[in-house]
């Protein structure tokens, strides 16, 4: 059997989702939590696939990630078990909200249709201790319908390099975004995005550079050329990880959000 995990955490204390060799990932984490589970040595971790692979200090509300139990001579273990029973071994900033039966072939990143991240930013004179850790504080001048202009050129497929941090692997760098949008909620405003698929750091590439335009420093004409494939010097800073959040992953029919 092969289960699909729906997981929610905190990425403050981690180097994102994926595993590295120098710092602890969230990946690494619920792996290790599982091999207790399961009864297995450290060294037989089972490795999970992660839908998307998040920043350090991104969080995630519907993370998706695949674990083939066959493979691993577990094949009838119950889901109910593989959630209360890992959540049991996790930190409490990460945590397995749901287990699935998925079919024999499904991939969390590849078989995925879509994603939503949300960015929030806060206009509030002081930054409440209880939403610094999720929001990133931004002037209360900030523009909502210069925010929103430049929005409105994010759907649709286009060449999103300006907006792809260094490192990121080699190969095409358009992408197909469904929605983007900005809301008023209280003294925040949220951005957020769905697409096929996101480059590493072009969530918050495009949300530093949209900040520019929001207080005036760059014009929505000009957002809109950097879509055509210009060089990431062009783009805006890169903001902070801490207000990102992956909201959810979506599947075909056969997977059930």
């Amino acid at each position: 059997m092969v289960a699909l995990l729906t997981l929610s955490y905190r990425g403050t204390a981690y180097a994102g989702w994926q595993r590295q060799d120098n710092a602890l990932a969230v990946q690494q984490v619920v792996e290790e939590a599982l091999a207790r589970l399961l009864g297995l040595a450290e060294s037989e971790a089972p490795r999970i696939v992660g839908a998307s692979r998040t920043d350090a200090g991104v969080h995630a509300r519907g993370q998706r990630a695949h674990l083939d139990l066959a493979a691993l001579g577990r094949p009838d273990f119950p889901l109910r078990g593989l959630v209360h029973g890992t959540n049991h071994h996790l930190p409490e900033d990460v945590r397995v909200l749901a287990a699935q039966e998925v079919p024999e072939g499904f991939h969390a990143r590849k078989s995925a249709i879509s994603k939503q991240y949300l960015y929030r930013l806060s206009r509030a004179d002081v930054l409440s201790p209880l939403d610094s850790p999720f929001a990133v504080k931004v002037s209360p001048a900030i523009d909502l319908d210069r925010l929103n202009q430049a929005a409105a050129h994010l759907p649709g497929r286009h060449d999103f390099t300006a907006f792809t941090l260094a490192g990121a692997a080699p190969g095409d760098r358009h992408r197909e975004m469904f929605a983007a949008g900005w809301t008023e909620v209280g003294e925040e405003l949220h951005f957020r995005i769905e697409g096929e698929g996101f480059l590493r750091g072009m969530v918050r590439s495009l949300v530093g550079t949209m900040i520019e335009v929001g207080i005036g420093d760059r014009s929505v004409e000009n957002f809109a050329d950097l879509l055509r494939g210009a060089g990431r010097e062009a783009a805006g800073p890169t903001a902070p990880a801490q207000g990102l959040v992956l909201e959810w992953v979506r599947y075909g029919v056969s997977v059930p959000d």
